[in-house]
């Protein structure tokens, strides 16, 4: 059971990159009626990219902690460990929103 709820929490807040995104990419003036086909493949490429990061840092995320909580249980002190190797995957999630801003500042 606990495999099954291990990505929950970190793929809900991958989300939120998702919504940063398509907030960048509205900001620029992209998500329009007359938007070019150059620019709906920019949208749809930094939306696949983005989400695809995402739900892999996520899993990844969530299996970096499941197994550091198993280690706390079991009676060893790596806390601190697990803090910092669970913030690796999610700068992998920072980067593709920072690759959405790029793309969208490109084709703008």
């Amino acid at each position: 059971m606990r495999q099954q709820y291990q990505i929950l929490l970190p793929l809900l807040c991958k989300n939120l990159y998702g919504f940063a995104g398509y907030f960048l990419l509205n900001s620029f003036g992209i998500l329009t009626a007359d938007i070019t086909s150059l620019q709906a493949a920019a949208v749809f490429g930094g939306g696949i990219a983005l989400g695809l990061v995402g739900l892999f840092s996520a899993i990844r995320q969530g299996q970096v902690c499941a197994n550091g909580m198993a280690a706390i249980g079991q009676g060893h002190d790596v806390f601190s460990k697990t803090l910092i190797f669970a913030v690796f995957p999610e700068l992998y999630a920072i980067v593709a929103l920072a690759g959405v801003f790029l793309i969208g500042s490109a084709v703008a």
